[in-house]
């Protein structure tokens, strides 16, 4: 075989601090750290819009959450786009999805699945111990077990059949898991035999409010717990991988589409009614625990083992990157970087900043809830701003890691905070996004597009 075959699989709503490979002493990912162990890790990359569908809108098309149509949940992606299955199938690739997708509803007939040979899928269905797929066309199917070892299963199936059936034709296959999100207001939906972290022993940042304190740490602990049952899944993928004989030829990469607050800066979820609305955001904001994913990729073959590197590294940039580090050519018009010689440690294109963008108030209508802005993420600040002058965000992650002193407005930072907004300026020029130019609904306050929503509400 000339070409890699591709897993990618990524969790939902797991911030980067939630792997042992993070240097996390407590949440135990033996599978995953031993990923990292043998291939690189990209300890700066960021989701550009930190929110469910649009991380996929970008995932799928390599352009900014304004120009490819999923500005927010529930909207569906504009037409007759170049897309990652698109691109993998015009080299000669077999196609699946797996899992979560939050692009639409199925059934899901040939010119719904964006590219892809085979879509295996339900739109977002939180419910982690009854969710529904359907099988392309046909459908819904239920399982009695936890939703990712049933979608395991699934890709594990579909692996084992496509090798036996085409051995020389390369697979590119996406396993997206709803898990660590949370399931209406709670964590606790996985695996009894995960429930293993003990609330008491857990520390916590200290941006988490010490009002919220024990809260947090009983939400912590499932989150590991979801964290450690994932775990296990991608033991059992990569046992299917060496099973099948094509590990060393396959790119195997680890993600997740947004991190989860989990209480710090006071931050709930959307349907914590006791919070200020302003609080009830698990995601969304500029922060890093919504922001920061992590990014483990192995490829035997061309990677060397035990690698990290420090590359600022966004989701627009995983379809290019991917692609690259495939050997198959890239579309045009696609927004994102090739970054694969990061990962392969060669010389190659570096970046100085990450742009960060909510165009939606979640959930279509919603309400407001974190309002819209937009940011730059260099290696040392956090800069954001919001659509009139609502607020500005300015942290200094060198001196102050956890973001709790916002520096926007002071004088001795005059000249830094003046130099992040001409980046945030370009960065608006340079990806056509018109955040203060273009027209809004007077409704939602969202810009109008010509976005589409996938269902009605």
């Amino acid at each position: 075989m000339s070409q890699p075959n591709v897993l990618f699989i990524f969790s939902d709503q797991q911030r980067y601090s939630a792997l042992g490979c993070s240097d996390n002493p407590i949440v135990k990912t033996p599978n995953i750290d031993a990923l990292a162990e043998q291939g690189v890790v990209l300890d700066n990359a960021f989701s550009s819009c930190p929110i469910c569908g649009p991380y996929r809108g970008q995932l799928m098309t390599g352009k900014y959450s304004h120009a490819n149509g999923v500005v927010d949940n529930e909207y569906g992606l504009y037409p007759n786009q170049d897309t990652l299955p698109r691109a993998f199938g015009a080299a000669g690739y077999k196609t699946a999805y797996v899992g979560k997708w939050h692009l639409g509803y199925g059934p899901y007939a040939p010119e719904d699945r964006e590219g892809f040979d085979t879509l295996i899928a339900n739109n977002c269905d939180h419910d982690h111990n009854d969710i529904y797929l359907y099988d392309n066309e046909n459908g819904p199917i239920r399982s009695e077990k936890w939703g990712p070892t049933w979608e395991t299963d699934i890709a594990m199936q579909w692996m084992e059949e496509h090798v036996a059936e085409n051995p020389q034709q390369p697979f590119g296959l996406l396993l997206s898991w709803g898990p660590p999100h949370w399931t209406g207001h709670v964590y606790d939906q996985y695996p009894n035999e995960f429930d293993t972290y003990d609330p008491a022993t857990l520390d916590l940042p200290p941006n988490v409010p010490p009002q919220l304190e024990a809260f947090a740490r009983q939400e912590l602990a499932h989150y590991y717990g979801n964290v450690t049952a994932l775990d296990h899944e991608v033991g059992r993928l990569m046992a299917t991988l060496e099973q099948l004989n094509i590990a060393e030829d396959t790119i195997i990469c680890y993600t997740s589409d947004h991190g989860d607050h989990l209480s710090s800066h006071g931050y709930g979820k959307p349907f914590d009614n006791w919070l200020h609305y302003s609080k009830r955001a698990s995601k969304a904001t500029p922060f890093d625990e919504s922001i920061h994913v992590p990014f483990v990729v192995r490829y035997p073959n061309k990677i060397r083992a035990g690698e990290r590197s420090d590359i600022l590294f966004s989701s627009v940039d995983i379809m290019p990157t991917l692609l690259g580090l495939a050997g198959v050519t890239c579309p045009d018009g696609v927004q994102g970087q090739d970054l694969s010689a990061a990962l392969l440690g060669e010389d190659g294109l570096t970046t100085d900043s990450v742009y960060l963008q909510i165009l939606g108030p979640g959930w279509p209508k919603r309400g407001d809830w974190v309002g819209f802005w937009r940011g730059v993420r260099t290696e040392r600040w956090v800069y954001a701003r919001w659509l009139g002058g609502k607020d500005i965000w300015l942290f200094d992650r060198e001196a102050d890691p956890y973001e709790m002193k916002n520096l926007a407005g002071q004088e001795a930072y005059t000249d830094i905070q003046a130099t992040l907004e001409d980046r945030l300026q370009q960065w608006v020029k340079e990806t056509g996004d018109p955040f203060e130019s273009g027209e809004r609904d007077l409704e939602t306050g969202m810009l109008n597009l010509g976005q589409k929503l996938t269902k009605a509400y």
